[in-house]
């Protein structure tokens, strides 16, 4: 099978599963690709039993693809400038200080709290080969939470906007500086080093880390700009569509030539652009075609990597160890530790309030969602990284966020139901309360 067959039966699947979601289980879209890529894994893997030649042939094919190439270097890239394109800026700009807090606080501690936790697991364990800078690793790839999966589920509940607003922010903020924390982790473990409080490597990280965040998103300011004046030259929703994509891949190439974060540059680039497409300078025809683009490449990437991690399990498969899916639900409690600890930590110096404390860190808890972006970073490591172990934890992390988060969100929004204060009347008088109405 040649890399365009391989390509051609990933997509088609990827298609299939997204019509069998639409017409049978009608799940929310990221929640059915994922509840549909679950089902054909686990029927793959027994007819794997029953049929054992034909899948390795399939595994065999899998094994040879450059994950690592296609991840970085292609799909990640669309997926921040498209998380970028559909959020709401002004709600952003608004709230920026709860918004950064979680994104850079709460990232760095989550990275810290899931990679020391993720440690214990293994040595409890037994898989001592196992370095602590594979487990910080796992802590930055699945610290992210995604934009989409979180704004399809909270649509569907009773989240006001501005809480709405608030965390689709955070989630995709939080995925720009997660993935400069793992590249930056990444470095490090391709130079060779280690995390044995050498001071060096501390500085090192931290300079890499400060050059990528800000080299990024000044790189995506000006992108921002100039994508917006050609398309104000040009005036054409169809010349707009190829100047987003030229944007987008202009983009990230400069920037790995800079040595800056592609990931942060793309995610401006796409909150500038998507102001200006929202705003009234662009027009009706500009707004419908560049929307249906980025909402249809996101679709299709997300898609795509769902059902690649689930083959790239079934190649996995004949490395089964008990150990590797135990160390995956485990993994499922500490990730959620580790963002009680940071979105709690943060949030007292902001003024994100659904109810009480309580309320809001349960709600920005359970309401952090994993998806395509962990999935895409797994799926990048080499096996020198701990590669299987990480894509077992990681994929059981993501099932569990995505298939049980995601369908339990609405419940746990209407038991929260806070206490609102609706504003005095013109005459004075005392403030009435009421609740708010559940979805």
């Amino acid at each position: 099978m040649d890399i365009y067959a391989l390509a051609a039966a990933i997509l088609g699947l990827s298609a299939l599963f997204s019509v069998f979601n639409s017409r049978v289980l009608r799940f929310p879209e990221t929640i059915g690709l994922m509840a549909t890529g679950l089902l054909a894994s686990v029927a793959v893997l027994l007819f794997g039993l029953a049929f054992p030649s034909p899948i390795m042939d399939i595994c065999r094919e899998v094994e040879k693809v450059d994950f690592s190439f296609f991840v970085l270097e292609i799909a990640l890239g669309f997926l921040m400038f498209a998380g970028g394109f559909t959020a709401d800026s002004e709600s952003m700009a608004r709230d920026r200080w709860p918004i950064l807090s979680f994104a850079t606080i709460g990232i760095v501690l989550s990275t810290l709290i899931i990679g020391g936790l993720a440690y214990a697991i293994v040595w409890l364990l037994g898989l001592h080969h196992v370095l602590f800078l594979h487990c910080l690793l796992f802590g930055a790839l699945i610290s992210p939470t995604d934009p989409i999966a979180v704004l399809a589920i909270l649509r569907a509940t009773a989240v006001p906007k501005s809480i709405q607003a608030d965390i689709a922010g955070e989630s995709l903020l939080n995925d720009g500086v997660a993935v400069v924390v793992f590249l930056t982790l990444l470095n490090i473990a391709g130079a060779g080093e280690t995390l044995d409080s050498t001071e060096s490597v501390v500085v090192d990280a931290v300079a890499l880390l400060g050059r990528e965040a800000a080299g990024g998103v000044i790189l995506g300011l000006a992108f921002g700009w100039l994508t917006n004046r050609f398309m104000r030259l040009a005036r054409a929703p169809t010349t707009d569509v190829l100047i987003t994509l030229a944007a987008v891949m202009g983009c990230f190439t400069l920037a790995s030539r800079l040595h800056v974060s592609g990931a942060l540059a793309l995610v401006v680039t796409g909150l500038v652009v998507g102001r200006r497409i929202r705003s009234k300078d662009a027009t009706a025809s500009e707004r419908r075609h560049l929307s249906d683009l980025w909402d249809a490449i996101d679709h299709i990437l997300n898609a795509v990597l769902f059902t690649l991690m689930g083959l790239v399990l079934l190649g996995l498969s004949h490395n089964f160890q008990v150990a590797y899916l135990v160390a995956g639900l485990l993994a499922i409690p500490a990730v959620l530790l580790a963002r009680t600890v940071s979105v709690a930590i943060p949030l007292p110096f902001t003024k994100l309030r659904y109810g009480h404390p309580g309320a809001t860190i349960a709600l920005l808890t359970w309401g952090g969602l994993r998806g395509g972006i962990s999935i895409a970073l797994a799926l990048s490591l080499t096996p020198e990284l701990s590669r299987d172990l990480i894509l077992y934890m990681t994929y059981a992390v993501v099932v569990f966020s995505i298939l049980v988060q995601g369908l339990t969100i609405g419940t746990l929004v209407k038991r929260l139901a806070p206490v609102h204060a609706e504003p005095p009347t013109s005459g004075g008088g005392t403030v009435r309360h009421r609740r708010e109405p559940a979805a």
